[in-house]
């Protein structure tokens, strides 16, 4: 058997925007090497301020250019579908049916690059407060990590769902352990990595068997070959069902759902936040997209023998990310069980997407992914892909507030380092709160128009069951939610904050008893004695007004790396990326729905056809 493909102007055009962030990464490298270096050792060369500046804002172009590219791919997309139209001949998909071109795969485009313009702008402010070397590294990884996802996210072949989750796993795996000095981050790179090569395996088993039992790889070829044949012969219905076993396990691993989520709290709560916050959108985007496409599309024939699998994987997801959520007192940890929990959500729409009619009509050709005899599927996917965009704002916000937060050693998201945030921070608690509570599903913010949409298609595709379980679920999940609010604003007895003269303290000017301070007075002839305490018998109770000399002498050095940290001058530009997620949390929530929910219903028909 010969086979031939030429590839075409077309094919290039229609990969865009992954072409502009491939070049943006050979950009990237390049211009690393000339930085300015302003002394001999390892670390000069990134002492200086330029150099924090340089590869960011290349990065952030880069991504601009990608969207840039997704919306003219948008625009031009009723003029690409007349050529197919006119011309049969005129290929629907990209490299002979290897990368999707429909509107699907651009919305889903959108998604990432938020999720990487999100990442790349909390970034800047992060390494520097580490003292990051490899700089060019880690937005060259970022950059081939977003490649990646976009490229899952556009598959078309089982082929290219292996490329697109090994591009992006190979990328976050070094950047999860990218601070070396850091055991947390070690860890969280190395138990991301031996338990995605582990869930990888079995997602490759999976595309083998499906080849095995089919003779195919590309979507269409499935779908049309399922369409027309079923299941076939019993041996090899038996390989397709353990096939589709096989893929459910690994695109379980890959959006965090239970009982396949045990790597999830580690791996964000020791990887750096930036990072931490890109996967968790990312990521999850990514493969929810595709086990879309394979499970809701592909398999759309066989929703009878994979139904009852996926939709008790839905309910132990939604259920058990949000109970776990309750114990957690770590900012980091309780995002991973939240994020969990969403994936439970996002699940509910897969499920929906299972035909009520699995039977071929008799008479149909196959010649289609799936015929046009269930209304509900195209809500269902609509409903995911408007609940990813949503949640890609809530979340980045979330975790954006965590990189400001997190401190050298991995602290600072611990709950009691939380409380009283709202007397030292008010506007770092007030943003918090406001991502807490959208991701909680309060209205107007994003996550009430996700949840309402994703509740939606259960009850139009007849699953009155998943929307009640996730009803009462986010009902519970407020409490872990609110739980954090309050004790940033309601607990003001930090120790901290009672030592920066800042918290539940009398205004200055205002007299109160209070003891002296002691003196310390250093003990002779000993060498690293730490000197013993003399203090006046009688004393006069004043009020000091807390001065800098004071604090000098009196924060002990965790809260004078707190202090030297919240100086950070690249602090502006992680605030940036916090004003974007802040502005499309609200937007998603009052505005966007009405446009942006038609426009996922136009996409989920171009990806159902």
């Amino acid at each position: 058997m010969t086979f031939t493909y030429s590839v075409t102007a077309l094919d290039w055009a229609r990969i865009a925007p992954e072409l502009v962030l491939a070049a943006i990464t050979l950009i990237l490298m390049m211009v690393d090497l000339f930085l300015p270096q302003t002394g001999s050792g390892p670390k000069d060369k990134h002492s200086g301020a330029s150099n924090f500046y340089a590869l960011p804002i290349i990065s952030v172009v880069g991504i601009l250019g990608a969207f840039a590219a997704t919306i003219t791919l948008f625009l031009v997309g009723p003029l690409r579908q007349y050529l197919v139209l006119v011309d049969p001949s005129v290929p629907r998909d990209a490299f002979n049916n290897m990368i999707s071109a429909d509107w699907g795969s651009l919305y889903g485009y959108l998604i990432v690059l938020s999720a990487s313009l999100m990442g790349v702008l909390f970034s800047p402010a992060y390494l520097k407060r580490l003292n990051l070397v490899h700089q060019g590294e880690y937005y060259a990884l970022l950059m081939l990590a977003t490649i990646g996802m976009m490229l899952l996210v556009a598959a078309a072949s089982f082929l290219t769902v292996f490329i697109g989750i090994e591009m992006l796993s190979l990328a976050l795996y070094i950047l999860c352990g990218f601070v070396a000095r850091r055991k947390s981050s070690q860890e969280s790179g190395m138990k991301y990595f031996l338990l995605s090569s582990f869930a990888s395996a079995f997602l490759l088993y999976g595309i083998a068997l499906t080849y095995g039992a089919t003779g195919k790889t590309a979507f269409i070829d499935i779908a049309s070959f399922l369409s027309l044949h079923g299941g076939g012969s019993f041996a090899t219905h038996a390989m397709l069902l353990i096939g589709m076993g096989l893929l459910a396990v690994g695109f379980a691993f890959k959006v965090s759902a239970i009982p396949f989520q045990a790597w999830t709290p580690d791996v964000y709560e020791g990887a750096p936040a930036p990072i931490t916050a890109f996967m968790s959108v990312g990521t999850k985007a990514a493969a929810i997209i595709a086990f879309a496409r394979v499970f809701g599309i592909v398999f759309a024939r066989q929703s009878g023998d994979w139904l009852p699998i996926i939709e008790t994987i839905t309910i132990l997801t939604i259920v058990g990310g949000n109970v776990l959520a309750l114990a957690q007192t770590n900012l980091k940890r309780l995002l991973a069980y939240s994020s969990i929990a969403h994936a439970g959500y996002l699940l509910i729409g897969i499920v929906a997407m299972a035909l009520m009619n699995p039977v071929r009509p008799a008479g149909s050709t196959g010649s289609t992914l799936l015929l046009p005899i269930d209304t509900h599927v195209a809500t269902a996917l609509a409903s995911i892909l408007f609940y990813l965009l949503c949640y890609t704002f809530l979340n980045m916000g979330a975790f954006g507030i965590a990189s400001l937060l997190e401190r050298a050693d991995n602290s600072g998201n611990d709950i009691q380092d939380l409380r009283g945030l709202w007397y030292r921070r008010p506007v770092l608690s007030g943003f918090l709160a406001f991502f807490l509570l959208g991701l909680a599903g309060f209205p107007p913010m994003a996550g009430f128009a996700g949840k309402y949409y994703i509740f939606y298609a259960a009850l139009n595709s007849g699953h009155p069951e998943l929307l009640l379980i996730g009803v009462l679920a986010s009902i519970l999940g407020m409490y872990y939610y609110l739980r954090l609010i309050a004790a940033m604003f309601m607990e003001g007895d930090h120790p901290l904050a009672q030592i920066l003269g800042l918290g539940n303290v009398p205004a200055p000017g205002v007299a109160t008893t209070v003891p002296a301070t002691p003196r310390t007075v250093p003990t002779s002839g000993t060498s690293g004695a730490t000197g013993r305490l003399a203090s006046s018998s009688s004393a006069t109770a004043v009020a000091v007004k807390p001065t800098t000399a004071n604090l000098t002498q009196a924060v002990p050095p965790v809260a004078a790396s707190v202090a030297r940290e919240e100086t950070n001058d690249l602090n502006g530009i992680t605030w940036t990326g916090i004003g974007i997620a802040a502005i499309g949390t609200l937007a998603m929530g009052t505005i966007l729905p009405f446009w942006l929910i038609d426009l996922a219903q136009r996409a989920a028909e171009t990806m159902i056809r």
